[in-house]
């Protein structure tokens, strides 16, 4: 359990500081058409943080099913 507690603030706070404004950030950009040196580096980033916020939140169902006793431990 506590595991999964320590993991929840990263989780929100990839969120909250990088995913939603990068989000409204490639918005902008891909609104007027501007697909410059930025904008994928800013799309890189997103993406490396996304994919590490579901291996977080895949972390913590795998220690959830662990706790209801639905899966067994390894």
């Amino acid at each position: 359990m506590g595991a999964k507690l320590r993991r929840m603030p990263f989780v929100a706070a990839t969120g909250l500081l990088i995913l939603i404004p990068s989000a409204y950030f490639l918005a902008q950009k891909a609104q007027v058409g501007r697909f410059d040196a930025s904008f994928y580096v800013v799309q890189v980033i997103e993406l490396i943080s996304g994919a590490v916020n579901i291996m977080l939140l895949g972390l913590n169902m795998r220690d959830g099913l662990m706790l209801k006793g639905r899966i067994l431990k390894c």
